[in-house]
């Protein structure tokens, strides 16, 4: 209950009774106020000196309130407006759409990204040309250091949303590596090409590793398992194997064809495939772990080069090709399982 156009006001009790003191004389507006029934006004006329009572009835009904609309926002829509930013998205919908057309990755950011625009195998953010390729391309959380094999080659079937950010955005998220824009990538987790997505990275970073490279205990476990295979496959190849008096000669088979064949195998793919398994279990981590085909590929090129120095050489040559099997292919594996590496 208040006084129109004072600061009297009161609260009436459970019953409705109210009493208001100190009422100006001569005529009032008496306002009563209820959050169901509205608000009404009774003109009063208050006397010098007396007492006014009396009684007031309101409405039985009920105000009708409008109705309340809720809106649910996603995550990224309630960021979008809380930032102002723009929304500037391909979602699966659209991306499934743009396959059935055959559109690549290429064409599907320059048709659907209004804030992207594609140079050769770069991409920009529309109105901003430099010299190199200046947004940095992010698929599920990892940078891409190599950005024009991906869009010539990712099918576009396997993403789930495109997102390109602007630099003030990016710049707020990323820091420096977003300074000029980035386009966020998000797979379906699926597989590219029917073949199983180990998600290989060309450049790696390992800046976004917890921790850095355990190159010392990926070397020691080279070392060793190196060690074991090719003394064990050299002890096998023995049965086969005789080194010649004459260096130029090379070896001289005493086995058939076939376990010559064998031997030789064994003596380049043991030592590779257990060096290899050995530097890959030593070097993952909780994030990435290394490739196995190009630590057996680099092991067994070390092998082939340590194997015709011990073969083929003087004596200074044998010792070097024994450097070389004992601490070069070791070495080759550990720099291997640092620079390919595959998402876990």
């Amino acid at each position: 209950m208040r006084i129109v156009g004072t600061e009297l006001d009161v609260l009436t009790d459970a019953n409705g009774s109210f009493a208001i003191g100190g009422v100006p004389t001569g005529e009032q507006q008496l306002a009563f106020e209820h959050i169901a029934y509205g608000t009404h006004t009774r003109t009063i006329l208050v006397a010098l000196g007396g007492d006014l009572a009396f009684q007031a009835r309101l409405s039985q009904r009920a105000l009708e309130l409008a109705p309340l609309v809720v809106e649910s926002l996603t995550e990224l829509e309630g960021r979008r407006i809380s930032t102002g930013f723009s929304m500037n998205e391909v979602l699966r919908e659209e991306i499934d759409q743009a396959a059935t057309r055959g559109q690549n990755l290429s064409e599907l950011v320059r048709d659907r990204l209004p804030g992207a625009s594609v140079r050769g195998p770069c991409i920009d953010t529309r109105g901003v040309r430099g010299g190199r390729c200046e947004v940095v391309i992010i698929i599920d959380g990892v940078p891409i250091a190599d950005p024009g094999s991906l869009l010539a080659t990712m099918p576009i079937s396997n993403i789930e949303r495109i997102e390109m950010l602007s630099a003030g955005e990016a710049g707020a998220r990323y820091g420096s590596l977003g300074a000029n824009g980035v386009l966020l990538i998000e797979t379906r987790q699926g597989t590219w090409g029917g073949r199983e997505d180990e998600r290989r990275l060309s450049g790696f970073d390992w800046s976004l590793e917890q921790e850095p490279h355990r190159w010392k205990r990926v070397l020691a476990s080279a070392v060793l398992a190196n060690a074991v295979a090719v003394g064990v496959s050299l002890a096998l190849s023995d049965r086969c194997f005789r080194l010649t008096e004459t260096p130029s000669l090379g070896l001289r088979p005493e086995c058939g064809g076939v376990g010559a064949m064998s031997a030789g195998f064994l003596s380049l793919g043991l030592p590779s495939v257990v060096g290899g398994l050995a530097v890959r279990w030593a070097g993952t981590t909780s994030r990435s772990r290394g490739r196995l085909l190009p630590a057996v590929a680099t092991s067994t090129l070390g092998l082939l080069v340590g194997y015709m120095l011990v073969i083929h050489g003087d004596p200074w040559a044998r010792a070097a090709g024994a450097v070389t099997l004992g601490i070069a292919v070791p070495v080759t594996a550990t720099l291997s399982d640092r620079a390919f590496r595959t998402l876990r």
